[in-house]
């Protein structure tokens, strides 16, 4: 951090719907996304900046209970 704060801001970089209606249960749903080029940088960490990602899963059950789940992507570019 600096001695100014910190300031976060997220972006949406891509949204994709992978199941809808009674998902047969115990049966393993892959999750394969390619991130565009021209919208995403590598991870990025330097003192006074850093530029991260994140996954976060969203599951809205048929009560309309809404579980969601964060996971940190470390983005390389190659």
């Amino acid at each position: 951090g600096c001695a100014e704060g910190y300031a976060r801001d997220a972006t949406e970089i891509q949204n994709i719907q992978i199941a809808d209606g009674d998902v047969c249960r115990g049966l393993p749903i892959p999750i394969h996304m390619v991130f565009p080029r021209l919208f995403t940088c590598p991870t990025l960490e330097t003192t006074n900046f850093k530029v991260e990602f994140e996954v976060n899963i969203v599951v809205l059950l048929q009560d309309d209970h809404l579980i969601t789940e964060n996971f940190p992507l470390k983005l390389c570019r190659m």
